[in-house]
């Protein structure tokens, strides 16, 4: 054994502290015990559990504010979306009704159901949709027409036909004076002539020339409920919004489950439809109940691992017992400090354990040093003090880097980042903590059990120096040449790395509701992307409907406020004068005189036009009088349906917003009045670039706008930015702290030498996987950070315990430590990469490339540079703070 240089301040501060818990085992035992069971308590009775999306993001952002305005007026409105895929738009509509008639059944689960807009209490007051002077045009085409409305309306009737039309066409035409009823003859009978010729010509092809009462597609509108469908006709939709569990994870789990129970239900009844459900909050718990299902794989198996590496290494129980018994204390220490501190876990911060597991394993570098200390013969408490001496300062240094590279992420503009940061920080310095506290004492008690039954272990001296992987490190050329190509390897394949932001393509392949969700994507692209604006009057919600429809990007604008007529008081009186001109319509009429084909033709001899030289030309043909006779009872007997329609929309009844559906004003009227307008995409904006755009242009129609697609466009930057600036930033501070702690430029190279070659070695082989980044694994950044510094933390320390005079080699027990850390993390992890979840694969493929790399370069290539630097006598050797055992018997 030698002698080294006496110990530094931190060191013989460890020291004293663990020396004086093993004094008083018991005591501190209890205080640990206390203290754990006062936090699981606390944690049980006062932790919150913040489960929704919207909660990732601080309210104090400005789109955060928008979508509270919009919630305050209008509620939640993520739906539920069932899609029904056929051919027959009858039994489509039929399988529509019978899964809306079956949602609304169940309140307590679906709060709201929105299948159809029903707008037949409007059809009778139609006429109020039309502006003043087409109201004024039909008032004056009805005052033409008094031979049919007035007392005599049966001859006026029986006389109606295309010869009696062109004979008044005659006299208008030749009129000195023409009247507004000529002119509005002359501008009718076009249309007249035309389908009489098509009629002759082939009398499938006639036509209704009449145009009394404006826009027929509007009436129909108006006539029949419309459903949902998508533009092709090929998927009828079904929107309900679920009834949430509070602080629950997956808060529409049970109405998912009703809703596919419904679709079982319904199917049989439609064996040639397919039905599936997809929407927001379906994605969201399909993907949070397969995050669940494989996270809990991911951890038997990782524990499983866990427990073949600790018997391999230590060839028993006593001591991986030991080591998973002190992170469970750190962990359940910072569970109760997050109640304390936090008070709630967000769906991104619950991830902490996990954080802390993969990163807060100590005890192992501890358990390793101790073991080795017992080994070169000393007793319990002389081997506790010089593990304190010799690796209790780089898991000092180690849990101080970590913890500050998770509180660097409180610095980044994420809220779930930032509280994820503090939570998991402190939690990572909590298990330091307990590696220093209660493992010491727990040893100390073991030991003394063992001594007291007969069954200690018998000390074997060892000699010093043992190396690790001592054919590589006595090659250390070799190493840096075959390392520095396979890096080199790995940057060139590092650049083809991308980022994909599409949150649709980290779902595990092959879910349902993403299957359901493609689809639609297919046949209505936009369908279930939006802008939405909140205004104060119908005039500003017009106003924006008309700024939106401008934008090529909008695929179609819904709002209420156009089913609203604007001066509808000046429309009263003209509504009420054709309803009363109508009043006395006939509802049957007489048998028409019979037209003449040869007097319909010299009548035609003054008229010019295509249609009027077809119409010639087939009054000439054979059975020319019959269907002449077909063409003037279709002529009258339209006039006669379209005069009705016309008195039955003609109710003289201003539109109200109480007389829209309850299902469509409770998503378009807001509690105190306000008006939705909403903007659905043109395309999917599952991609980046296109939400990007689609936002960008909707706030040149409105700034305050607000929507799915600008909270997903600020969690996707918030998130990437945060991570990023996580990364750098905990990179820069963790740089501060090992300069304090090697007080050398070339100590603080060497120091983070591991985590450079782990990071362009992970980028390499993600490259050449064609793994992309994405949302999900970016959290990989930070992590690798922190467990890259501090593997070359724990050489540089095992580098100040080296012999003199000898050229150094990483002892035995700190590369075991390393290892076997390391090779906890990559269980950890490297188990999720099993999951169907591709965003959470890619997560624990990051992770465990990143702490294998950095584990290599660490105790492979770290070594082989401190190695070759000892053989060439550097002038100015690495400074580090030595750290020597005390001279002991060998």
């Amino acid at each position: 054994m030698t002698t080294p240089d006496t110990p530094g301040r931190l060191a013989r501060g460890t020291a004293a502290l663990v020396g004086g818990v093993g004094r008083v085992p018991w005591l501190v035992l209890a205080l640990c015990g206390v203290s754990v069971v006062a936090a699981v308590w606390l944690s049980a009775t006062q932790m919150r559990y913040q489960t929704q999306r919207n909660d990732l993001i601080s309210a104090e952002k400005e789109c955060q504010k928008r979508w509270q305005k919009y919630l305050d007026a209008f509620g939640d409105d993520d739906d539920l979306v069932v899609v029904v895929r056929g051919t027959d738009r009858r039994r489509m509509t039929a399988a529509a009704d019978a899964v809306a008639d079956r949602l609304q059944r169940q309140p307590k689960l679906f709060d709201r159901v929105f299948h159809q807009v029903d707008l037949r209490s409007l059809h009778g007051r139609s006429l109020f949709f039309l502006p003043p002077d087409q109201l004024q045009t039909i008032q004056r085409r009805l005052d033409g027409m008094d031979p049919l409305l007035g007392r005599f309306s049966s001859i006026g009737w029986q006389t109606l036909s295309l010869q009696a039309l062109l004979t008044q066409a005659k006299f208008s035409r030749d009129a000195v004076k023409p009247t507004q009823a000529d002119r509005d003859l002359m501008a009718t009978l076009p249309a007249v002539v035309d389908s009489a010729a098509r009629t002759l010509e082939n009398p499938a092809d006639y036509r209704n020339p009449w145009s009394v009462a404006g826009s027929r597609d509007q009436a129909e509108q108006l006539r029949e409920p419309q459903h949902f469908f998508t533009p092709d006709g090929r998927l009828a939709l079904v929107l309900a919004r679920p009834v949430k569990e509070s602080e629950s994870f997956t808060p529409v789990k049970q109405a998912c489950e009703a809703a596919r129970s419904i679709l079982a239900d319904v199917r049989q009844d439609f064996p040639e439809l397919d039905l599936g459900l997809t929407g927001l909050p379906v994605l969201e718990t399909d993907e949070m109940a397969a995050s669940d299902e494989d996270s809990t794989s991911a951890s038997w198996l990782a524990l499983l691992g866990v427990a073949v590496l600790y018997l391999v290494v230590y060839r028993g129980f006593r001591y991986p017992l030991l080591t998973v018994g002190t992170l469970l204390i750190g962990s359940a220490w910072a569970l109760g400090w997050a109640t304390l501190t936090v008070g709630h876990l967000n769906i991104l911060s619950t991830t902490f354990a996990v954080m802390i597991i993969g990163m807060g394993d100590y005890g192992v570098l501890w358990v390793a040093r101790y073991d080795e200390e017992r080994r070169y013969g000393r007793d319990v408490l002389d081997a506790l003090r010089e593990t304190a001496v010799h690796a209790g300062p780089g898991i000092l240094t180690a849990a101080l880097t970590t913890s500050l590279a998770f509180f660097a992420t409180m610095l980044a503009d994420f809220k779930a980042v930032a509280e994820l940061g503090w939570i998991a920080g402190c939690g990572v310095l909590l298990c330091a903590a307990a590696c220093f506290t209660f493992l010491p004492a727990t040893l100390v008690l073991v030991e003394r059990r063992n001594r007291n039954a007969g069954a200690e272990a018998p000390i074997i001296p060892i000699a010093t120096g043992r190396p690790f992987l001592p054919l590589l490190s006595s090659r250390p050329k070799l190493v840096l040449a075959l390392g520095g190509v396979a890096v080199a390897v790995c940057a060139a394949f590092g650049g083809a790395v991308k980022y994909d932001a599409n949150l649709l393509n980290m779902q595990a392949r092959g879910l349902d509701s993403v299957t359901w969700e493609q689809e639609l994507i297919g046949h209505a692209a936009g369908a279930t992307w939006d802008a939405m604006s909140v205004a104060a009057t119908r005039d500003e919600a017009l106003a924006l409907k008309a700024k939106y429809e401008a934008l090529p990007g909008v695929g179609r604008v819904v709002e209420a406020a156009s089913l609203v007529p604007d001066g509808q008081a000046d429309k009263v009186a003209h509504v009420a004068a054709i309803h009363a001109r109508l009043v006395g319509l006939p509802e049957t009429i007489p048998d028409p005189l019979a037209s003449e084909p040869d007097v319909i033709r010299e009548l035609l001899t003054n008229l010019r036009g295509p249609a009027v030289d077809r119409l010639s030309v087939a009054l000439t043909a054979p059975g020319a009088a019959d269907r002449l006779r077909e063409f003037d009872r279709r002529l009258r007997l339209d006039l006669l349906a379209d005069l009705h329609e016309l008195r039955a929309v003609s109710h003289a009844e201003p539109i109200a917003l109480d007389d829209l559906p309850e299902n469509f004003r409770e998503r378009y009227v807001g509690r105190h009045g306000e008006f939705l307008v909403r903007a659905f995409a043109a395309e999917s904006l599952w991609e980046f670039d296109k939400l990007e755009a689609f936002t960008k242009a909707a706030a040149t129609a409105d700034p305050a706008a607000t929507g799915k697609s600008f909270r997903t466009l600020e969690g996707l930057r918030q998130m990437k930015g945060g991570f990023e600036r996580a990364g750098l930033l905990a990179l820069l501070v963790i740089v501060a702290v090992l300069w304090l702690d090697l007080r050398s430029l070339r100590s603080l190279l060497l120091g983070l030498f591991p985590l450079a070659v782990g990071i362009v070695a992970t980028l390499g082989v993600m490259g050449l996987a064609g793994v992309p980044l994405n949302p999900a694994n970016l959290i990989a950044l930070p992590l690798i950070v922190g467990v890259g510094v501090d593997n070359g933390v724990h050489v540089l320390h095992d580098y100040a315990d080296r012999l003199p005079g000898r050229l150094y080699r990483l002892s035995a027990a700190t590369g075991r430590g390393i290892t076997v850390a390391a090779l906890t993390t990559v269980l950890g992890f490297g188990t999720l990469t099993l999951a169907r979840h591709r965003g959470m694969a890619s997560l624990g493929l990051a992770l465990a490339l990143g702490v294998t790399f950095c584990m290599v370069a660490a105790l492979v290539l770290l070594p082989a540079i401190l190695r070759l630097a000892d053989g060439v006598k550097l002038k100015r050797p690495v400074k580090v703070v030595r750290r020597e055992r005390e001279k002991v018997a060998a």
